[in-house]
């Protein structure tokens, strides 16, 4: 106990969020970890919007949409934390190219992004730890069969595969999820052996690899379902497709928006924009696969969402503009994920990660 008040165990969130002109920007909650409270402790306003977060040690990574047309809007913009502040490190604009999402390998020797708008993937080398520029620029081709959202290529999400021996990225607008081997000077080639297509009209928008490495899950944004993969020195083996949500009772348009995975692995939870609700699965960790267990609402466009100490999910809606959490059961008979009724008003938040942990009174 503190003088006055008890401590208060929090992590640190950071928020990124469209908004207008006077809230667009970057925002710091103390996560309650013993109750699921959010406590907003610091704004950062941006010009532009900010469209993914990546953290790797005391460095975040933000990618920027490009709202102005200009060569040094958009871009990779790299920021030193320390608690509460944010500090400037480095900056990659690239002909203002509007990066959807980053990667930085263990050792910050390279950093990644996918260009979703222009269908292209970056490298980006880290110099005594700053992102300096792009060197190397890959142009996916192809389409599918969506006339909207699939005339062209759109990567989508990078990440490392558990064994760190390849790059993989989700292209929704080509129905692939496309593998690269890692050289010398973090050049990607394109793994035309393990990469591998989708069902037509799936978008695939991301994907996330159990604990132990041994199962991937690919959230498709326009079928709205979720692939479960087993994953094995870099080969991807189909097991299971799911819907993220029981559409026989929904008839209206709706799409996939995030997918996280308990850090225990036992549980995946994929956010439904339309149907405005998290869906639950339990998760088989000897199979992979999953069972539906029930769905939870949600504001309005639930668009991203992680999960913390293993036990709260806070989700970040856009249209709804609020962030709220959600409480893991796994004691409980009936339902597992439950409301704490701690919320906050954001404006238009599209992308969190968690910091780190600072003990406050």
């Amino acid at each position: 106990m503190g003088l006055f008040f008890p401590t208060r165990h929090v992590k640190p969130i950071f928020v990124g969020s469209y908004g207008n002109h006077l809230t667009r920007g970057m925002y710091v909650f103390h996560l309650d970890i013993d109750n699921g409270e959010l406590i907003k402790k610091k704004f950062y306003k941006s010009m532009t919007n900010p469209t993914a977060i990546f953290k790797r040690e005391r460095f975040i990574y933000v990618c920027y949409k490009n709202n102005t047309g200009r060569n040094t809007d958009g871009g990779l913009w790299q920021y030193a934390t320390m608690d509460l502040q944010f500090g400037l490190a480095g900056k990659v604009y690239y002909q203002g190219k509007t990066y959807m999402d980053s990667y930085v390998n263990e050792d910050r020797t390279f950093a990644y992004a996918v260009d979703y708008y222009n269908g292209e993937v970056v490298t980006i080398p880290i110099l005594k730890q700053k992102i300096v520029k792009v060197t190397q620029c890959i142009k996916h081709e192809g389409h599918s069969i969506d006339p909207k959202r699939q005339s062209e290529p759109h990567p989508h999400f990078i990440d490392e595969t558990p064994d760190h021996q390849r790059m993989v990225v989700c292209d929704l607008g080509t129905d692939e999820i496309v593998v690269y081997t890692i050289g010398e000077k973090g050049k990607l080639t394109r793994d035309e052996e393990n990469t591998f297509k989708m069902k037509p009209g799936s978008g695939p928008k991301k994907i996330v690899f159990s604990p132990n490495g041994q199962f991937a899950y690919v959230l498709n944004e326009l079928s709205n379902t979720v692939c479960v993969y087993r994953y094995d020195n870099a080969q991807f083996t189909f097991v299971q497709e799911v819907d993220t949500y029981p559409k026989d009772e929904f008839a209206k348009e709706s799409l996939a928006g995030d997918i996280v995975l308990s850090q225990s692995g036992d549980y995946l939870f994929a956010s439904n924009r339309g149907h405005d609700s998290v869906g639950v699965f339990e998760v088989n960790q000897e199979t992979g696969k999953l069972e539906y267990i029930e769905f939870v609402d949600t504001d309005e466009n639930p668009r991203a969402m992680i999960m913390v100490d293993d036990r709260w999910l806070i989700v970040a809606s856009q249209k709804g503009g609020t962030l709220e959490t959600y409480e893991l059961k796994r004691e409980e008979s009936k339902g597992v994920l439950f409301e704490t009724h701690f919320n906050y008003p954001v404006g238009e938040p599209v992308c969190l990660i968690e910091g780190r942990v600072y003990d406050k009174k």
